[in-house]
């Protein structure tokens, strides 16, 4: 009798020590679901995503703009570097009668140059355009 109950004892303690692991399991993989889903969110949709103006500061000069987008191509000053020389009598004279040209390269691309469309906004190219026609030699 007293086998019996140690035996009832030892498969009670087993019993316990399955549901306490099945318990840390669950909450482990909940927290990776977590994890996961998280980071799922936060690259569909980004801080700084078009449309979602709340981390966007409204004010940003073209200056501001070119430096952070277009300057690692171009130079600071826009007389090129991996990019063309966007401040030369020649590339100015294709822009100078209106931003058209230039916006529509912006937004769309070329053969090396990325596309801006997806990230900046209309009024964010635009204001990108209007620097780049001050630039000189």
């Amino acid at each position: 009798m007293r086998a019996c109950k140690e035996n009832e004892l030892q498969t009670t303690r087993r019993s316990r020590a399955r549901t306490q692991l099945m318990i840390r399991k669950i909450k482990v993989l909940t927290l990776f679901c977590f994890i996961v889903l998280t980071a799922i969110l936060a690259n569909v949709f980004p801080p700084n995503a078009k449309g979602n103006t709340a981390n966007i500061q409204k004010d940003v000069s073209g200056a501001t703009l070119f430096a952070n987008n277009c300057a690692r191509c171009h130079g600071g000053d826009g007389k090129g570097g991996k990019g063309p020389d966007l401040a030369s009598e020649k590339r100015q004279a294709k822009w100078k009668e209106s931003d058209e040209k230039l916006v529509k390269k912006i937004t769309k691309g070329g053969f090396f140059m990325p596309s801006f469309g997806k990230k900046l906004e209309p009024a964010e190219i635009k204001a990108i355009a209007a620097y780049v026609r001050t630039l000189k030699q």
